[in-house]
């Protein structure tokens, strides 16, 4: 691969007849796919996570969840180990270098979990834990997870509990079965998808039920953090009135513009992040398919990459460098049930 050319991994719930479900494609230096270098079967691998030569998967299945640990031999990706967890509906993936750790979100049961990562193999379980469900419904669900950065505290969202949860870790280990603390958010929002900003002290919160970003200003209070809510903005079309649910967030490199996807009102809402960390819509667009599952921007920031489920196409668009506008789509590219893709 020439140094100007790039590489894609693409996954998600696939078909049911043993076909590829994870991909990774060579691009041109204008996008454009060269080729499909590599490509494997997994059930419903539907999130993917990688570092350097590793790529981690998932198996999200009803009753248990795999995880899976492919290394990068060469133009491939080699199968080197996999387990069982026993949580429902694994969904998230984030992996923590420092300690070699893999915390992993289950949607279906409300579990998180630590696994240690050592040779390309699991070799323990450090954590199981159950998030605490709603009060009104009894129902649990974990999501996004991420580290909050400059320390070592974790956030894992909340969608049926409208919170967000922090956890205490110790060289990777969860310290404590009981949050640390929370953020409570309103009532029937779901906070489903956290993206810290990449510069400056921001936390924002995309929310599933309510199509909402939260955004906090994130200071230190005791040697620990905490989180102001500073604005609470729609990431839908003014003029729609569907049924849509929030998915993901993009944030350019630079720290300047935040990309936000909306499923069913099928759109992607774009911001201006200003210095005071607060947002400001700048273009709603259309995702060019069904049901935005995922986005990544690629490493440039050049181009929004967008998992279109429902239309089983990743759609890449072309970025405008200077104003963070979505312009023209430069690449379709087809895919069965597309929830994830990410530039290697």
């Amino acid at each position: 691969m020439s140094k100007k050319q790039k590489e894609i991994l693409i996954s998600g719930y696939g078909p049911s007849n043993r076909e590829p479900s994870i991909a990774m494609y060579e691009l041109e230096e204008d996008f454009k796919v060269e080729k499909v270098v590599w490509e494997d079967y997994a059930k419903e691998p539907s999130f993917l996570c990688t570092w350097k030569d590793m790529c981690f998967g998932i198996r999200e299945e009803n009753e248990s969840g795999s995880i899976l640990c492919y290394q990068r031999i060469g133009e491939t990706y080699v199968l080197r180990h996999e387990i069982d967890l026993q949580g429902g509906d694994l969904c998230h993936l984030l992996y923590e270098p420092s300690f070699g750790v893999l915390y992993c979100s289950f949607y279906g049961t409300g579990h998180i979990a630590a696994v240690k990562v050592e040779d390309y193999h699991f070799t323990e379980v450090l954590n199981f834990i159950k998030l605490p469900s709603n009060p009104e419904t009894g129902v649990a669900r974990a999501h996004c997870c991420e580290k909050v950065p400059q320390g070592s505290m974790l956030l894992f969202a909340g969608i049926a509990q409208d919170k967000v949860f922090l956890f205490e870790t110790d060289e990777g280990r969860i310290t404590s079965k009981e949050p640390a603390g929370e953020i409570l958010l309103n009532k029937g929002a779901g906070p489903r998808h956290l993206k810290f900003h990449p510069i400056l002290n921001y936390l924002y919160v995309i929310t599933e039920y309510s199509n909402e970003i939260f955004v906090y200003l994130v200071e230190k209070k005791d040697d620990k953090p905490s989180f102001t809510c500073i604005q609470v903005i729609s990431t839908l079309p003014e003029l729609f009135k569907g049924v849509s649910y929030g998915s993901s967030l993009a944030i350019s490199g630079d720290g300047r513009f935040l990309y936000a996807a909306n499923r069913g009102a099928d759109s992607i809402g774009i911001f201006d992040i200003n210095p005071d960390g607060l947002l400001t819509k700048k273009q709603d667009i259309s995702c060019k398919g069904e049901y935005p599952r995922h986005i990544a921007l690629t490493k440039d920031d050049r181009c929004l990459m967008i998992a279109n489920q429902k239309s089983n196409q990743v759609v890449l668009y072309a970025v405008d460098e200077m104003t963070g506008k979505l312009k023209d789509i430069i690449q379709k590219i087809d895919f069965n049930n597309p929830s994830y893709v990410e530039e290697v």
